[in-house]
C-alpha cells in the first residue's frame, strides 16, 4: 500500500503490508479548532485541518472500505474532508461506544476524574495503568471493545478501512499494544498521539500486525 503522510512512520508501515491484502488505518482526527471545555463534542476542524485531511485522502494509493468514526463533528468532519480528498462516496458509520467512549463503565464517574485531573489525559492513562480509576474500563478492555469493532467490519481484499478516533482513545491502544505508560517518564521520552497520526494494521482479529512509530508488533490471541 502506497500512502503518503505527514507522519512518514505511517508512510513506512503502509509498505509492510502484503499485496492485496485488507488493512486499517486507525488514527486521531485533524487539526481542529480550539476545544471548550463546557462541551469538547463541539469543536470542529480548522482551515488547516481541513486540508490536511483532504491531503491524507488524495495519497491514500488503495480502494477506501470501511468508514468508521467517534460521533464527535471534527471525527465526522475528517472523514468527509479524506472521502472528499480520495474521491469515494461512502457511509461514515458513527460508533460512540466503540471509537469513542470504549473507556467508560459509569459516564458520570469518568466524566468526574476527566475534571478533577483537569483533562491531563497523560495522568489518567498513567492511572489506567497502575491500578485503574472509578468510572473506567481496564485498559485491556477497552482496548479489546475497539479492536473487535475494528475487526468486525469491512475486511475487504485490497481495499483499507479507516476509524477516526481521538487522543486518549490512540492512547489507550498505544498504552495496551505497545506498554506505552506503565511509567512517568514515557510521557517524557514518546510523543502524545498527535492530529491525524495512526496505527496500521492488518491480519485477522486473532492474528494480526500492528505497525506504529516504526515498530512492527505482531500479535496472536489464543
Amino acid at each position: 500500500m502506497k500512502l503518503i503522510s505527514i507522519y512518514e512512520h505511517m508512510e513506512k508501515g503502509a509498505a509492510k503490508i502484503p499485496n492485496n491484502a485488507n488493512c486499517k488505518i486507525i488514527f486521531r482526527h485533524s487539526i481542529r479548532e480550539s476545544i471548550d471545555l463546557g462541551d469538547i463534542r463541539k469543536a470542529i476542524l480548522t482551515n488547516e485541518g481541513i486540508e490536511f485531511a483532504r491531503s491524507f485522502g488524495r495519497n491514500i494509493d488503495y480502494r477506501i472500505g470501511f468508514v468508521g468514526s467517534s460521533s464527535c463533528e471534527r471525527n465526522i468532519q475528517t472523514c468527509e474532508e479524506i472521502l472528499n480528498g480520495c474521491g469515494y462516496t461512502r457511509p461514515i458509520n458513527q460508533a460512540k461506544n466503540e471509537l469513542e467512549l470504549p473507556q467508560v463503565s459509569n459516564r458520570e464517574l469518568s466524566d468526574k476524574i476527566f475534571k478533577d485531573y483537569q483533562f491531563e489525559n497523560a495522568r489518567i492513562i498513567y492511572e489506567l495503568n497502575n491500578g485503574g480509576l472509578p468510572g473506567f474500563n481496564s485498559l485491556d478492555k477497552a482496548s479489546n471493545i475497539m479492536l473487535d469493532y475494528i475487526f468486525d467490519n469491512g475486511n475487504i481484499e485490497n481495499t483499507v478501512d479507516l476509524f477516526c478516533t481521538h487522543d486518549f482513545q490512540m492512547a489507550i491502544l498505544y498504552a495496551y499494544l505497545f506498554d506505552f505508560g506503565k511509567i512517568e517518564d514515557d510521557f517524557i521520552k514518546n510523543k502524545w498521539p498527535m492530529m491525524l497520526e495512526g496505527m496500521i494494521m492488518w491480519g485477522a482479529r486473532n492474528h494480526f500486525w500492528c505497525s506504529w512509530r516504526n515498530g512492527v508488533k505482531e500479535f496472536i490471541s489464543t
